[in-house]
């Protein structure tokens, strides 16, 4: 599961840096910044005809149940899933983050914020749609690596930035980063990290 994560311009990271720059030129003000939860609008890297372009999309799919909003889809079952097989398969996403939150399964609940060493932004893999006119998101999970699986079973998919273009443009490829992609990551906790 992955409910929420981290998002700032607050990096010396070009690639970064530039995707918000574009987010600023195009639609300022239209996105979050800091702790992205669901329903929330942040900046989605997608597609558009040749070229990668970020736009502002709402954190989660419409769900079935009243307000509830499908925030993540199993990598290893999308394709089969009547609510995200086109959106995978014609429209990927990726999510710019500088981290995510999980929580302990444990009776504290403690809330922990995951990064990778040496990579200042995560690129969570995802899909989008349009709903009502409003581009919309979800993100891919995956079986937890080491790293993770003391605290979730789960854990978001995660490109690297030389992913980045093959995981939205090239079906094959982005296929192929779902099922083999699961950096390291270090685990801090959140209250510590965040005071």
């Amino acid at each position: 599961m992955c409910g929420r994560y981290f998002f700032s311009g607050m990096t010396n990271d070009e690639k970064l840096a530039a995707i918000v720059n574009m987010m600023e030129q195009r639609y300022p003000g239209a996105y979050k910044t800091g702790e992205i939860f669901p329903g929330d609008t942040a900046p989605a890297v997608v597609q558009n005809e040749e070229k990668l372009v970020p736009i502002p999309a709402i954190f989660g799919f419409p769900g079935f149940e009243g307000n509830r909003l499908l925030i993540n889809a199993r990598s290893e079952t999308a394709a089969q899933k009547k609510t995200f097989a086109d959106s995978l398969r014609e429209r990927r996403a990726v999510l710019p983050a500088l981290g995510f939150y999980e929580w302990s399964h444990d009776s504290k609940k403690t809330k922990y914020y995951f990064r990778v060493e040496g990579r200042p932004v995560l690129y969570l893999c995802g899909m989008w749609k349009l709903v009502d006119g409003q581009p919309r998101f979800v993100i891919l999970t995956r079986p937890a690596n080491d790293s993770m699986i003391e605290t979730h079973d789960r854990m978001p998919v995660i490109a690297s930035a030389d992913e980045v273009r093959p995981y939205l443009t090239d079906r094959d490829a982005a296929m192929e980063i779902l099922a083999v992609n699961a950096p390291m990551l270090i685990r801090e906790n959140a209250a510590e990290r965040d005071s």
